[in-house]
């Protein structure tokens, strides 16, 4: 207890004597009180005594009293902050402390606050939620601006982090960051309320930064209020420094980016623009977005910005819900956007971020907020008027357009949004594409929306879903603007029918049907969309992972009765029953679909109907149909020519609904009979396809309405009549129809065919007609058996009348009808040679009139010829004159004729001769289905028909030739399966290969098909004789084949190749087999030959393929290697025929590739170094093809000699090889850099450059001769070396020594010749190489090199430095040299650690390099010794500077001496703070070269000199090594040495200031002595001008020293006695002076004797005139000299030492002066010079003391005479002179320096005055004047 009193009171007493100094010290002496004893004092407050703690608080309120009446006094803030940090837990010490603190912080200096940061800082983290913790954070803000923000990126900045110990203490950058971030939201409201908070803060944040809501607080005119503005730039200043990291600075860039103040949110963007900040931390986002609530709307705005770059963001379903709902239905409107630009922004920015979340977000996310967003979406749109918007502003409108596209693209990431029972939000979206009127491109955005919600929909849809989506489709299909519709909807109508329903779904292909002809002006793309919905093929494409068995065809027969029937198109749909219009046929009309403009879908719908009929049958044969892009044309193709196919086709027609058939060939009918039997498009076609094929049961049905076509018939449209005369036909005589109908029928058109002779115009398009339906009647009358047909009157009647027509007719239009009623009639067997008999007309006239159109090229005339030999009987052998002998030497006459088409007329003609109905050309032209059998072929006419026409195939004769091969193939096509070809198959291939050396190409094609059509005909047996045969014809074991394999296909020059011949694919493709040593590939290869359009009208081929002729081949894996170069083959046919080869060989190509991939490179790898260009060039595609996407390890073992060939091809001798291997090389190089880019992470990288870096930099890539090798070599390496990063580091030292030298190899040419003619383009050569300098060091090669020096390390360093240097010493081009230095100053500057262990080195090297003879290089290289400088040690410093010396001393010409100026000046501007250091052994020298003779020597030692002393006078402080160094080189043997040391002394001299003391002068004289002595030369005027200057300044030296004096008075005569014309007037000038200086001497007689001889020369009237006009001014040295020698005179006199008499020498100089005065030689310069000294003289002997006892009047008035005062000559300058020492003389006359006796004194006295008024009359200068009025008033003044 006696412890604690005891503690108690000592404390007490403690305070008590602390209190009593401060209470007795005066106010003065208060400050050095406080600060030791304040802070402990502040420590008993943590006393456990409460008197001791009272009686400190009693003792701080006086103090605090004390304080309030001393503003002045600092208290020891440093320390009461430390002591604040240093006691957390205290809570009374921590108040005083800060309430101390506060008084005194603002009256600190700027040093000390700032040096408190660092104090404020640490800890504020751990202050948190106490109440000092604002004021601290408010103290912090008050004192932050004093800290010095270091800039952006520099060393500085760096380092502030942990200068302000924020290393170390992170939770306080934390914490500092983000109440900077919440300071940066502050809003100040001038309230004096409790509980006020801004947007952004609550309440306690608010209270926090106001320091608990003080108004002053953020109250600028406060003494400690703050600015917000100007505060939070600061902070945002502070932020952006290297202080902060980007994640602490994140959230303050955010919200200042979003503040309304420029100043601040530029700021914020910067930040946030450089901030790596990410986006994808789940914690950081969600405090974003749950503090977006509190938040300006425009940091709403800026937040969801940043937040569509985050996907983390989109995780947070509920928020996003929340924040949509906040943005679109807000419960409070206080916090909104203003209306206008804001809300647009704002409104934009939350569209995207939900675009954002629909794209990015998860589908469980999205499952819970999708829904919900598109509802609000939704809301919004109709909130603003729907469908009609209530505004139309253009924001409005893109606004709107924006939700409607994010609004598709939620809904289609959660399918139940869309697929609902009713399709509401389609539904929805639908009525808006057709009745939104907000602007007229927001149908894009609608439509858009549309397209989103379709993947929503998966085909099959469930069956109540399918039915509401007909119905709606339906609906909008049929729409029709007006009213409220502004827009068809129809385009999205027909996509979505595509995409959502199935292809076997009527309805959809109904849609489709309107969209192709539904309306006249229909829109394209409607069209378009339509024709795909139409396309199997292309609706598969729209659906891709349908297979082809899953494109089910829709059910035919309900189809047709849908479109063209009573069947609804939808059950129950208003839509659909209001479309059944129009005539009754049948109790429905075939039209009703197709009311009004819909009519033009009516041809459509049938078209397609046909189609899907024959796509139907033919899916059920043995080999279905390929649905592909060119569906419809092989539908055609296989109806027309495949006879298999036309089986097919009849039996599946003969199965299915016989109603649904008629129903259809009604609708054709009726489409045909339409617009007065002219027919609608395709209607007839389609109408009698399918009657030829349909049962005859069904065509029986129509069979009465054949009348109906006479309309038809008689049409004035061509293809109508035919097409009506056809069906006519069929149906006018089918069994069904009476006799006597026929009868009336064929009477009917005999009486119309009546005036076929005379009919002209539309009476001749109806015989036209009429007489193709007579031969169509009659023909079909045979087919179908009827029953004494032949023998019925009117038949025999209508047979003659044609034959009559066909022997007379003339007119085209008759005879093309004649010519088919002809062919109808004779194949159907109706005509029969017993009634040509009977006729008039004779069956020769006949053949004679055809055979003649025939020749005419009329294929009408040759296909009725061929079918006009059926009617006659074959004969006897050799029996020419028969009529059938006669057709077929007519046939075989037209091989003359040149189209090629007809020649397959005329083949197909020849099949009908020789196979009669076996031939199928004939058997397919019958049109009716019914059993017929015609004539049976003709085995002799058909054999001797195939011997002729092998054995033409060898003719000689072209056309011929021709003709035969045209002819042989369509004899083997159209009866091939006869005997009688079969047998001769091997002939025929024979035939065949012979026309491949054809010339015409169409032959080679013939013949290339023809080898193909062989193979194809043939058994497996004859299959195998075939391929022996062509063996054969290759290996030349048989005679049958004779090909050459070098024959030529195509015309000389067609195909060139630059070899002199031609090649075409044929060549190739035998090439090809022989390789591979499999002939029977030729036959696979033959058939891919040709894709001339003429195949693909002709027979058989549109199922003609090279699968079935591989079907059962087996492949010899040696084939592939040679296969899959010629894929790459220069020739189109050659590659797109070894592609279809390819594709068809090859299942999976990239498994047979990768499994023979080796086999296959190795083959490319031989054949680019071939001898034929072509395989060369498509070697280089292959081969980059080849490896393209393969793993390095496949092809890593080749990689060098892939490089290896790519680099030789590229020499090639053809262009376009060359271009090929350069793609080649691209590939490559791609490959290389992709590799290199991965870096360490791939383990490919570093084998792929070791293999390919050596190859590059070798004689084969950089160093190549081939300019375009070295090249792209060259690119490669720098694109290497720019994506390589560390992988590249082992190969620095080889690509920088390849690369220094590259740099003058790849240096454009033509160098040479610009410095030759550089005078011609205004330039000089320090231009030219000034340009070729900026080329090397900004050029591509030199930044390549700079990024291989950033990858060097310590190791590589000690590699690179032996190359570096060999480069340096061997390098001869002048780019590689500058090169050179660039690099030793990227060394020495950016990578100096690695570098300076080889600084003294390469200090060395430059020593020598610095020589170059090129003084751009020279520059560069002492440029680089500059900076190299800083890294050298002192004796490499000192060495270089002796090199410099020895360099510039020894020198035999200007060129060195520059050199070793620039070496000074590099390293005094390079590395001043080592040139400083050894200054002693650098300035002195400076000093010397800045006084060279060479104008650069001169410059740079001046800017050395200049940058690196401080005045004129710090030549004071290098004296001692300046002289000595003087006078060493005054001894050197070259002159210029000489002299510029003498000038260097001189300038000693001159800037030794106007006294030089003892010790100095002493110093300087011996070498300005040594300088004197030197022969005249150009600028020793200097020296003795710094002489008299020395004369001038160091009395103190030869006043000390009379033999100096003496020497330098021999010196000032020596030097004026020498005969340098030039250099005498500086010396008599000198010489003046120095005597004037001297004034403890009289040198008059001296100074006479020298100068008075040589003026009384100049003078005299015997000397010669020597002016120079050429002189500047026109002077001449004598003038000059004359001036300065009467100035010297007149200064020679020294006024001090006349103690007998001031006169002593005036009357000596005066008579010399009246002697030269009256000279020529007197220029203005020297009577200015003349009356300035005598002022000068006059004025001094009358001011001086001396007295003259007698009177020398005379002497006054012969000197005032000389001024010529009366004269007024001269100008104003001269006469103002003359005045002037006019009025000195009178003033030495007044004052008596001439004597003061009185006699003459009036006398001379009036004599002046005389003169002075005679000068002054006439003078007319008010200066002149005046100097006149006071020589006068002077004179006055003497009484």
């Amino acid at each position: 207890m006696a412890t604690t009193a005891s503690t108690e009171a000592r404390e007490l007493l403690l305070i008590e004597k602390v209190e009593m100094k401060i209470a007795l010290a005066k106010d003065d002496k208060l400050e050095s009180i406080l600060k030791p004893y304040l802070p402990p004092l502040l420590l008993k407050l943590a006393s456990d005594h409460q008197s001791v703690r009272n009686k400190v608080v009693s003792t701080c309120q006086h103090i605090k009293i004390r304080l309030a009446g001393n503003q002045g006094i600092v208290l020891p803030v440093a320390a009461l902050l430390k002591q604040y940090k240093d006691y957390p837990n205290s809570s009374m010490i921590r108040h005083f402390d800060l309430m101390f603190i506060q008084q005194s912080v603002g009256k600190l200096s700027s040093k000390e606050q700032m040096d408190l940061l660092p104090t404020l800082l640490h800890g504020l983290a751990s202050d948190a939620g106490k109440p000092t913790c604002a004021t601290l954070f408010n103290l912090f803000l008050r004192l932050l601006p004093q800290l010095r923000i270091p800039l952006r990126g520099s060393k500085e900045d760096t380092e502030l982090r942990q200068q302000l110990g924020l290393d170390e203490h992170a939770e306080d950058a934390k914490f500092v960051a983000l109440w900077f971030a919440k300071l940066l939201l502050l809003t100040v409201i001038r309230s004096n309320a409790t509980g006020i908070t801004c947007p952004g803060l609550t309440v306690g944040e608010y209270e926090f930064l106001t320091l608990s809501g003080k108004q002053e607080t953020w109250d600028p005119s406060s003494d400690e209020g703050l600015n917000p503005t100007l505060t939070k730039i600061t902070i945002l200043a502070f932020l952006a420094s290297g202080a902060f990291t980007d994640e602490e600075r994140f959230l303050a860039a955010l919200f200042a980016s979003g503040d309304s103040n420029t100043r601040i949110s530029s700021v914020g963007d910067d930040l946030l623009k450089r901030s790596t900040m990410s986006l994808e931390d789940s914690s950081m986002v969600g405090n974003l977005l749950d503090m977006y609530f509190t938040l300006k709307p425009a940091l709403k705005t800026r937040l969801l910005v940043l937040l569509t770059k985050s996907a983390a963001s989109t995780t947070f379903p509920r928020q996003i819900v929340k924040i949509v709902r906040d943005g679109i239905q807000p419960d409070d409107n206080t916090n909104l956007p203003a209306k206008g630009l804001e809300t647009v922004k704002f409104r934009n920015a939350l569209f995207n971020y939900m675009n954002w979340v629909s794209r990015i977000g998860s589908t469980e996310d999205l499952g819970q907020a999708a829904p919900q967003l598109v509802e609000f979406l939704r809301s919004y749109i109709e909130d603003h008027g729907w469908p009609v918007p209530h505004e139309r502003s253009s924001d409005t409108a893109s606004l709107r357009a924006l939700a409607y596209e994010t609004l598709g693209s939620l809904a289609k990431t959660t399918s139940s949004t869309v697929i609902e029972n009713d399709l509401s939000l389609v539904r929805w979206l639908f009525r808006s594409l057709t009745e939104e009127g907000s602007s007229d491109s927001i149908f894009v955005s609608i439509d858009g929306a549309l397209a989103s919600l379709l993947n929503a929909f998966v085909v099959p849809l469930e069956p109540s879903l399918r039915d509401a989506l007909r119905s709606l489709l339906l609906e909008y299909m049929t729409l029709e603007e007006g009213g409220p519709i502004v827009r068809s909807a129809r385009f999205a109508t027909v996509r979505w029918a595509n995409q959502c329903l199935e292809y076997s779904d009527i309805l959809g292909r109904w849609i489709d049907i309107l969209a192709l002809g539904g309306r006249t002006d229909e829109r394209s793309d409607v069209v378009e969309e339509g024709k795909k919905g139409l396309d199997p093929y292309l609706y598969r494409l729209l659906h891709s992972t349908l297979a082809i068995s899953n494109v089910q065809l829709p059910r035919w027969a309900d189809m047709v009765k849908t479109f063209f029937g009573g069947k609804s198109l939808l059950e129950n749909s208003h839509a659909a029953n209001t479309m059944k219009t129009g005539m009754e046929i049948d109790s429905v009309s075939v039209f009703g679909n197709f009311s009004g403009a819909k009519i033009n879908a009516f041809s459509h719908a049938l078209n397609y109907c046909r189609r899907v009929l024959l796509m139907a049958a033919l899916q059920e044969s043995d080999t279905p149909l390929t649905i592909d892009a060119d569906l419809e044309r092989q539908l055609d193709i296989l109806y027309r020519t495949d006879k298999k196919s036309r089986a097919v086709m009849t039996n599946y027609i003969s199965k299915i609904d016989e109603d649904a058939l008629e129903l259809f060939l009604i609708a054709a009918l009726e489409g045909l009979l339409r617009n007065e039997g002219n027919g609608l498009a395709d209607c007839g076609k389609c109408f009698v396809d399918i009657l030829s094929i349909a049962p005859t049961s069904v065509v029986g049905r129509l069979a009465d309405r054949g009348f109906e076509l006479s309309q038809g018939i008689k049409s004035n449209n061509v293809s109508t009549r035919i097409l009506a005369a056809q069906a006519f036909g069929i149906l006018a005589a089918h069994p069904i129809v009476s006799a006597q109908t026929v009868v009336r029928s064929i009477q009917s058109l005999l009486d119309d065919v009546k005036p076929w002779s005379t009919a002209v115009g539309a009476e001749a398009n109806k015989v036209h007609g009429s007489i193709i339906a007579i031969g169509g009647i009659l023909s079909h009358g045979s087919y179908y058996g009827r029953s004494g047909f032949a023998e019925e009157s009117s038949v025999q009647q209508a047979t003659v009348a044609l034959l009559e027509i066909l022997a007379k007719a003339e007119n085209a239009s008759v005879k093309e009808a004649i010519y088919a009623a002809t062919s109808l009639i004779s194949a159907s067997g109706l005509l029969s040679t017993s009634q040509i008999e009977k006729s008039s007309i004779e069956a020769h006239v006949i053949i004679e009139n055809l055979t003649t159109e025939a020749k005419k090229g009329n294929e009408k005339a040759i296909t009725a010829l061929g079918k006009f030999s059926l009617i006659f009987e074959s004969g006897t052998d050799g029996d020419t004159d028969t009529p059938l002998a006669s057709i077929i030497t007519s046939l075989y006459g037209l091989f003359e004729l040149k189209q090629a088409e007809i020649h397959f007329t005329v083949g197909e003609a020849l099949s009908c001769v020789s196979a009669c109905w076996e031939s199928e050309a004939l058997s397919l032209s019958l049109d009716v289905n019914v059993p017929y059998e015609g004539r049976k072929k003709r085995p002799r006419i058909l054999e001797a028909m195939l011997v002729k026409l092998l054995q033409d195939c060898k003719t000689t004769k072209p056309s011929l030739k021709k003709a035969s091969g045209i002819w042989l193939f369509s004899l083997i096509q159209h009866c091939g399966h006869t005997e009688e070809i079969q047998s001769r198959l091997r002939e025929c291939q024979s035939a065949f290969m012979g026309l491949l050396s054809a010339r015409d190409e169409l032959v080679q094609e013939t013949a290339s098909r023809g080898l193909s059509l062989v193979y194809e005909e043939g058994d497996e047996e004859l299959r195998e004789k075939l391929v022996k045969d062509l063996v054969a014809s290759f290996t030349g074991t048989s005679a049958q084949l004779k090909v050459d394999e070098e024959t030529e296909l195509f015309e000389p020059g067609a195909l060139p190749t630059g070899e002199g011949k031609s090649v075409t694919s044929y060549k190739d493709i035998i090439n090809l087999a022989n390789e591979v040593g499999d002939q029977s590939l030729v036959y696979k290869f033959m058939s891919l030959a040709s894709n001339a359009a003429t195949w693909s009208t002709r027979s058989a081929f549109g199922r003609f393929g090279l699968s079935n002729i591989l079907s059962s081949s087996e492949i010899d894996p040696r084939l592939y290697p040679k296969l899959y170069r010629y894929r790459f083959d220069p020739n189109a046919n050659v590659r797109r025929s070894m592609n279809d080869i390819w594709n068809s060989l090859v299942n999976d190509s990239s498994a047979v590739i990768n499994e023979h991939f080796d086999a296959i490179l190795a083959d490319l790898l031989k054949s680019i170094v071939g001898k034929e260009w072509r395989t060369r060039e498509a070697s280089c595609d292959a081969i980059a093809d080849l490896i393209q996407g393969k793993e390095f390890d496949k092809y890593e073992k080749h990689l060098h000699d892939i490089w290896h060939v790519a680099f030789k091809v590229m020499d090639d001798i053809k262009g376009s090889v060359r271009a090929k291997a350069l793609s080649l090389s691209i590939a490559l190089t791609g490959i290389l850099v992709r590799q290199v880019e991965a870096g360490t992470e791939s383990r490919h990288a570093q084998a792929m450059l070791k293999e390919v870096l050596p190859f590059l930099l070798s004689s084969q890539g950089i160093e190549s001769s081939a300019k375009d090798v070295q090249a792209f070599a060259t690119v490669t390496v720098l694109k290497l070396i720019k994506k390589g990063g560390m992988a590249m580091r082992i190969f620095i030292p080889d690509l920088v020594e390849q690369l220094l030298g590259l740099l003058s190899t790849m240096e454009m040419e033509g160098v040479d010749y610009l410095y030759l003619r550089a005078a011609q383009y205004n330039l000089t050569e320090d231009k030219i190489d000034t340009a070729r300098s900026n080329a090397v060091t900004q050029g591509p090669l030199m930044e390549s090199i700079e990024r291989c020096l950033d990858q060097l390390d310590e190791d590589t360093m000690a590699k690179l430095v032996p190359r570096l240097e060999k480069v340096i010493k061997t390098a001869i081009g002048m780019p590689s040299k500058i090169g050179c230095s660039a690099v030793l100053v990227s060394l020495s500057t950016r990578h100096s650690f690695i570098f300076k262990p080889h600084a003294d080195t390469f200090l060395k090297i430059t020593e020598k390099s610095v020589l170059d003879r090129n003084n751009a290089v020279s520059t560069a290289y002492a440029r680089s010794a500059g900076y190299i400088s800083r890294l050298g040690s002192d004796e490499a410093l000192l060495r270089l500077a002796k090199f410099s010396k020895n360099l510039y001393f020894n020198a035999e010409d200007e060129a060195k001496r520059q050199v070793a100026a620039d070496l000074i000046y590099a390293v005094s501007k390079f590395a001043t703070d080592r040139f400083n250091s050894t200054s002693a052994e650098y300035l002195p020298f400076v000093f010397l070269c800045k006084h060279d003779f060479d104008e650069h020597v001169k410059d740079q030692s001046e800017k050395t000199w200049s940058e690196n002393v401080g005045g004129s006078r710090a030549v004071l402080l290098y004296l001692r090594e300046i002289t000595d160094l003087c006078i060493e080189r005054l001894e050197s043997p070259k002159w210029v040495i000489k002299h510029t040391a003498a000038l260097t002394i001189a300038d000693v001299v001159v800037s030794s200031g106007a006294e030089i003391s003892g010790s100095n002068a002493a110093i300087i004289w011996p070498a300005l002595e040594k300088a004197l002595a030197l022969k005249t030369f150009d600028g020793k005027e200097k020296v003795l001008e710094a002489f008299v200057k020395f004369t001038e300044a160091a009395g103190s030296l030869w006043e000390q020293e009379p033999s100096i004096a003496m020497q330098m008075k021999k010196i000032a005569i020596r030097e004026a006695k020498r005969n340098n014309d030039a250099y005498r007037p500086h010396a008599f000038a000198s010489l003046g002076k120095y005597s004037e200086a001297r004034k403890d001497i009289d040198m008059f007689n001296e100074v006479y004797n020298t100068i008075a001889p040589v003026l009384e020369e100049f003078t005299g009237d015997g000397k010669m005139d020597t002016t120079d006009d050429s002189k500047s001014g026109g002077k001449s040295d004598e003038a000059v000299t004359i001036t300065a020698g009467v100035a010297a005179l007149f200064r020679a006199v020294n006024i001090n030492l006349l103690d007998q008499s001031p006169l002593t020498y005036l009357p000596k100089l005066l008579e010399l002066l009246q002697k030269i005065l009256p000279s020529e030689k007197i220029t203005v310069a020297t009577r200015l010079n003349l009356y300035a000294r005598s002022k000068a003289l006059f004025d001094g002997l009358q001011k001086g003391t001396h007295s003259q006892g007698s009177s020398r009047y005379s002497l006054v008035l012969s000197y005032f005479t000389l001024l010529d005062v009366a004269s007024g000559s001269g100008t104003e300058v001269l006469r103002t002179k003359r005045g002037e020492a006019a009025e000195m003389i009178i003033q030495a006359l007044v004052s008596g320096v001439f004597g003061l006796l009185q006699e003459g004194r009036r006398e001379c006295k009036d004599k002046i005055r005389e003169m002075l008024v005679e000068g002054r009359k006439h003078e007319r200068s008010p200066t002149v004047q005046a100097a006149f009025e006071k020589a006068l008033k002077a004179l006055e003044s003497d009484k």
